[in-house]
């Protein structure tokens, strides 16, 4: 049943990642509502993996899709970090 619950928060994790990097494609750094929500969306997904991480254990840290959510997280930060500096940078 654990093992079901984590697969389910790391499900929804990766989902919201994915929804956030849309966000970022989709603002092409010209529109700071997108970026936002990026954001938000990210600060989502990244609160699920930490409530993974605290229930599973190193269970969830050892999971392969829970240490590739962990990377797309990363990234797509990193993306809207840089759409938000372009923003800022066109206003």
């Amino acid at each position: 049943m654990e093992q079901q619950s984590l697969h389910q928060k790391l499900q929804q994790a990766s989902q919201d990642i994915k929804e956030a990097q849309e966000a970022v494609r989709l603002a092409q750094g010209s529109n700071p509502e997108l970026i936002q929500q990026a954001e938000q969306v990210l600060q989502r997904a990244e609160e699920e993996l930490q409530n993974a991480r605290s229930q599973a254990g190193t269970e969830a840290t050892e999971n392969p899709q829970f240490q590739q959510a962990s990377e797309q997280l990363h990234d797509t930060r990193q993306q809207v970090q840089e759409a938000q500096q372009n923003s800022d940078d066109i206003l």
